[in-house]
């Protein structure tokens, strides 16, 4: 750490970032509750943190939506 000159580091944000990551990527919350050993899916959401730009991503998924699901 010192090498690196990593100042503040807990061992605990490396889940924290495991569980965003894979929150972001789209894997479901269940899957991440289960790979963190959570008994409770609670505690997975305050792990998983989504970023901006992942929840635009997400909004944006349902451009087209309209035109593609409407019976004219």
């Amino acid at each position: 750490m010192k090498a690196s000159d990593i100042k503040k580091f807990r061992f605990n944000d490396l889940r924290h970032t495991f569980a965003s990551r894979l929150a972001m990527n789209g894997v479901p919350l269940n899957d991440i509750r289960e790979l963190m050993g959570h008994s409770d899916i609670k505690m997975t959401l305050r792990y998983a943190h989504l970023s901006k730009e992942s929840m635009r991503k997400t909004v944006k998924t349902l451009d087209g939506y309209y035109e593609n699901n409407h019976d004219t």
